[in-house]
């Protein structure tokens, strides 16, 4: 019995009954990435002139991507089977920083545009304010992004005119 007061004594001493009662409210812990775009607004242009495609693709800051694709382009003065075809949608937050990780180091590469072998394709990707450009001889990370605007490009919905 000395045992049961000696331990109610101590629970009522030790513990706040209250406070189980009582809701809590802590602060939520804000990041950087959750008050501000983790994304700067991206442009790439991406062509083959021998074999008639022309490709661009914008990503907004706020990731909403739309895709147009000419093949068949035609540089005279009539488009005359040239198909084109544009896609829309909006990036998921997890792609959208994927898509970032991919420009970190994006300052480190030269303005000057890379060489490439005579006909191949030329790309332009501009994040921000820089624009990396050039032939077959930009560094594998531009091609790697070029590849995965592609593909995202091609994962959005066809718009229709």
């Amino acid at each position: 019995m000395h045992r049961l007061i000696l331990i109610v004594t101590a629970f009522l001493f030790c513990c706040d009954p209250l406070a189980a009662t009582q809701p809590t409210t802590r602060p939520v812990p804000t990041t950087a990435s959750a008050t501000q775009s983790v994304l700067k607004p991206i442009e790439l242009h991406y062509g083959i002139y021998l074999a008639g495609l022309d490709l661009r693709v914008t990503v907004s800051a706020e990731g909403v991507l739309r895709s147009v694709q000419t093949d068949n382009k035609s540089y005279g003065d009539e488009p005359k089977n040239e198909r084109v075809e544009v896609r829309e949608g909006r990036l998921t937050d997890e792609q959208i920083a994927t898509l970032a990780r991919l420009f970190a180091d994006w300052d480190s590469f030269s303005s000057k545009p890379y060489s490439g072998v005579p006909d191949g394709g030329n790309v332009s990707i501009r994040y921000g304010e820089k624009t990396v450009s050039g032939g077959s001889e930009v560094p594998k990370q531009v091609t790697d992004i070029r590849l995965r605007l592609t593909k995202l490009g091609q994962s959005m919905p066809v718009k229709t005119p």
